[in-house]
């Protein structure tokens, strides 16, 4: 089956293979939802201090900064179907090795960063391989994939920071392992799904990839970084996403114990606080094709990201619960708006042979500047306290979002869809 053929034989509808995606990483999300939980708080029994925490969370996500750019590449070169379900098949044997380890009572902090980055290194070959076959498996109109978009993210999230982290607290209190177990079976019912679609699923049918020579891996890296780096639009939204998620995540990364020493919180409720961003996730998962579209693209995902920075900040200033989670909500409203205009935008722009390889630059740059905002967030928790660290990021993050706002016109971004439109 071709590209086209896939395309085609949706006909306005997502079709099989985009359920088979669907649920693959719908459950697979699930899973780690509860590794997402679990992993902070086998780290948190095992030391207090956010110095030292925070390893955890920057091996975590390390490897979008040194690794983000081959596995766009070969997500590009290789069958995407193939690369995902290959991928999880890998993740699920990492995640066994931690539940032995757990289980044995070896757990330790540097044990913990090696799984970390290790499940997170495949991660950039799935990550990038899944953005690169949406488009072939659905169409490249982008209310198609605003669509499409919308029901994966929506899933995603319900599962990652819903479902999985309100679970995950709950499962840690009864045994420490069992979270990571099922973020195991997850993965390999993942790799399932992934086998399950149909279709040749290689860049124009691996036309591309026949034509390149040996050798060609650093040319192949640098024509993505280059056509990104050239298109203003895209280019835009990258950089506000990496600057905005180094905060982001960096604040994430001390909330559990912020959730511990000022909300003096037990693990259940912290699980369930985290639920908090996912109820505004979820909310926006609903509501926020409406809400993109009576803004506009430029407005709705600047707009977003700067409400979604005030909300961090509001932990900055008081510790109660209700208020805690209303800010928690806010930010989980604002970044599924964010990834669902955002994503879809770049698969609509994007020709079909760079959208790995220009999937992979955004996330180096997205993604790669978390370690950063996580070694930042523990040296200011260590050196001040936690509460200044929501009061920082959330302020830098809100003039990020500000400037970008002033910059970037809904006519700028609906003109480089247009362009693509009327040029195919």
């Amino acid at each position: 089956m071709t590209t086209t053929q896939q395309k085609q034989s949706t006909g306005g509808r997502l079709g099989r293979n985009f359920w088979l995606l669907w649920s693959g990483w719908s459950i697979s999300s699930v899973g780690n939802g509860l590794t997402v939980t679990a992993l902070p708080l086998l780290a948190a029994d095992l030391t207090s201090d956010p110095a030292t925490l925070s390893l955890v969370g920057i091996a975590d996500k390390l490897p979008w900064l040194v690794l983000a750019l081959f596995g766009g590449a070969l997500a590009d070169r290789w069958d995407r179907r193939r690369a995902m379900w290959i991928s999880d098949a890998i993740r699920c044997a990492l995640l066994s090795l931690l539940v032995v380890a757990v289980l044995g009572d070896w757990a330790s902090i540097p044990l913990l960063m090696l799984v970390a980055f290790s499940v997170t290194a495949i991660e950039t070959v799935y990550d990038s391989s899944r953005a690169a076959i949406l488009p072939m498996a659905v169409s490249r109109d982008r209310l198609m994939l605003e669509r499409a978009n919308s029901r994966l993210m929506t899933a995603n999230t319900t599962a990652l920071k819903f479902v999985g982290p309100a679970l995950g607290g709950w499962l840690y209190t009864l045994a420490r392992a069992f979270p990571v177990v099922i973020d195991a079976i997850s993965f390999a019912l993942s790799a399932l799904f992934s086998f399950l679609m149909r279709g040749d699923f290689r860049a124009n049918g691996g036309t591309a990839a026949k034509r390149r020579p040996r050798g060609a891996m650093r040319a192949e890296i640098a024509q993505g970084v280059r056509w990104l780096a050239r298109h203003r639009v895209l280019r835009t939204y990258t950089l506000v996403a990496g600057l905005t998620n180094m905060c982001t995540v960096g604040q994430l990364a001390m909330l559990v114990l912020y959730a511990r020493q000022v909300m003096h919180l037990n693990d259940a409720a912290y699980g369930l606080l985290l639920a908090s961003v996912a109820a505004g996730s979820v909310t926006a998962g609903f509501t926020c094709r409406a809400f993109t579209h009576r803004l506009g693209p430029a407005r709705s995902a600047f707009g977003g990201t700067l409400m979604g920075a005030l909300g961090f900040t509001i932990l900055g200033f008081t510790s109660s619960v209700p208020m805690v989670a209303l800010g928690l909500a806010i930010t989980g409203y604002t970044a599924m708006t964010w990834n669902v205009t955002t994503v879809s935008i770049r698969q609509a722009i994007v020709p079909e042979e760079l959208t790995g390889r220009v999937s992979s630059v955004n996330r180096l740059v997205a993604f790669g500047l978390m370690p950063v905002g996580i070694f930042l967030a523990g040296q200011i928790a260590a050196h001040t306290d936690l509460s200044t660290v929501y009061r920082v990021g959330g302020l830098f993050a809100a003039l990020v979002s500000l400037v970008a706002l002033l910059k970037l016109s809904n006519a700028q971004v609906e003109k480089a869809v247009k362009d693509v439109t009327d040029g195919g």
